[in-house]
């Protein structure tokens, strides 16, 4: 119980400060989305920004891995495959992407991220409105 109460009586005083938005994010910085035992990793570049205007992600597939849902939400997502390749599922048309392409997608429209190789795959992805 003290705990608890040293806890709010620092929440609700002046000690307490909002974290301020960093120019400079490095890796132990970066949040990890995913699930530990997933084989794929989605890493949010965050700097403690209020706006949350502009998600950034680093992704990286592991072989023959996807995500395992269909996803769907407001806004424009686009990345390129920095790495290998990947295919991107939207709705019922795939695409195939290799090192260097880049893709550009209204994700309201439910899709779907494959690594259909056997090496690693990475892709750098910028969405608005952020959605993490």
């Amino acid at each position: 119980m003290t705990y608890r109460a040293l806890y709010l009586t620092t929440f609700f005083s002046d000690e307490w400060k909002e974290p301020k938005a960093r120019v400079v994010v490095t890796p132990k910085d970066l949040i990890e989305l995913s699930e530990p035992s997933s084989r794929v990793s989605l890493k949010q570049v965050y700097n403690c920004s209020t706006t949350k205007n502009l998600g950034f992600l680093i992704e990286t597939y592991q072989p023959n891995s996807s995500t395992e849902e269909k996803i769907a939400h407001e806004g424009e997502e686009i990345g390129t495959v920095i790495e290998g390749k990947v295919l991107i599922r939207i709705e019922e048309t795939t695409y195939l992407l290799n090192e260097d392409d880049s893709y550009v997608i209204d994700t309201i429209k439910p899709h779907t991220f494959i690594n259909p190789t056997d090496g690693v795959t990475r892709i750098i992805s910028a969405h608005t409105p952020t959605t993490y």
